[in-house]
């Protein structure tokens, strides 16, 4: 990615608008052992356990995203399953439903509120929630909301990240800020959902939570991937700024990595609540 395209990414206001920012976040995991078990692979071994559930479920997504799992997940999916994938997002329902159409699958796609969900009680047997509940302002409305939609015994699925997640790449991007003062640089960590206090939210409406934790490590050796997934967390709102911000950053990302990968901690997991 050359500087003229990170300044475009560093440039777009919002987080998930369209699908150029949570690329790049995702890409950075693409730099696991190649022996390592892909994520939501992982979470339907653990926790999704499709043979427990039944093969015409009612399933909902809120914070579908670019879809990323259910491209991985693919042939684990029963086909008597019915699909319902939402995102407050319209850049992320329109990417989320082109994916689903490449898959040749069959899915409910639109934009809905995870705190004010447009059905009715008990309309869900099995619920996903990855990777969003720390951005919703008020995670357990959230959560009650989910409680609500599922049926007495459904599943709600959340996957999350605990403390220390990525703690290298958080450390470049605390150098970030402070060589910026004025930036807005986010950092994944003390999320309001994270491994650590979910289990709490969730027992606000459930009875019953399990929690799965997914330990790995990153050894990351690209200096355009580490780039971009720090202009990723940058947000410039000028030209002049984001030429700047832009030059530390591959300047920064160049001597993370001169002198071999940069091994970075992963801490990431699941809630299972019913």
């Amino acid at each position: 990615m050359n500087g003229a395209d990170l300044e475009r990414l560093v440039r777009e206001p919002e987080p998930y608008a369209a699908p150029a920012r949570l690329q790049a976040r995702i890409a950075l995991h693409g730099f696991g052992p190649a022996d390592a078990e892909d994520f939501h692979r992982w979470l339907w071994r653990v926790a999704v356990r499709p043979d427990a559930l039944r093969s015409t479920a009612r399933v909902l997504e809120v914070g579908v995203g670019s879809a990323r799992m259910w491209r991985a997940v693919a042939n684990l999916v029963p086909s008597g399953w019915s699909l319902t994938l939402t995102d407050r997002s319209p850049g992320m329902v329109a990417e989320a439903g082109g994916v689903l159409d490449d898959l040749g699958r069959a899915a409910d796609v639109g934009i809905a509120d995870a705190t004010a969900l447009p059905y009715p009680d008990g309309a869900f047997d099995l619920a996903f929630a990855n990777h969003m509940l720390y951005h919703v302002p008020e995670p357990a409305r959230a959560v009650a909301e989910l409680r609500r939609v599922l049926r007495p015994g459904g599943r709600l699925v959340a996957a999350t990240n605990g403390d220390g997640h990525l703690a290298q790449v958080v450390a470049l991007l605390h150098e970030l800020a402070t060589a910026w003062p004025d930036l807005r640089v986010d950092t994944p960590e003390r999320l309001s959902f994270r491994l650590e206090n979910g289990a709490e939210v969730l027992r606000g409406a459930f009875t019953d939570v399990d929690r799965f934790e997914h330990p790995g490590e990153l050894r990351v050796d690209d200096v355009d991937a580490l780039a971009r997934y720090l202009a990723s967390m940058t947000y410039a709102s000028d030209a002049a700024t984001a030429a700047a911000v832009v030059a530390w950053i591959r300047e920064r990302a160049e001597r993370a990595v001169a002198d071999g990968p940069l091994v970075v901690r992963q801490r990431s997991g699941a809630f299972v609540a019913h």
